[in-house]
């Protein structure tokens, strides 16, 4: 007669690869090349514009890899992790 067997627990590595990443969150300050370009990804209801950062704000908890795009192309300075 056949045993029935239990499934074996899946080990926390197999969990860790099965659960999604999380994005990795960086604070970057806009540099004087950025001001005006990097924006919130918000818009104003009333113009439709695209609401923008000055340079010299500090943006907290931004993903790590549009900050390293960001950075490449001089428009920000990436200050490490949030």
């Amino acid at each position: 007669m056949p045993t029935k067997t239990t499934p074996a627990p899946a080990s926390a590595a197999a969990a860790a690869i099965a659960a999604p990443a999380p994005q990795a969150r960086v604070r970057y300050r806009v540099l004087p090349k950025g001001a005006g370009l990097v924006h919130t990804g918000a818009f104003d209801p009333v113009t439709g514009a695209s609401l923008t950062y000055d340079r010299g704000a500090v943006v907290e908890g931004a993903d790590a890899a549009i900050a390293a795009e960001l950075e490449d192309r001089g428009l920000v300075e990436v200050l490490g992790a949030a």
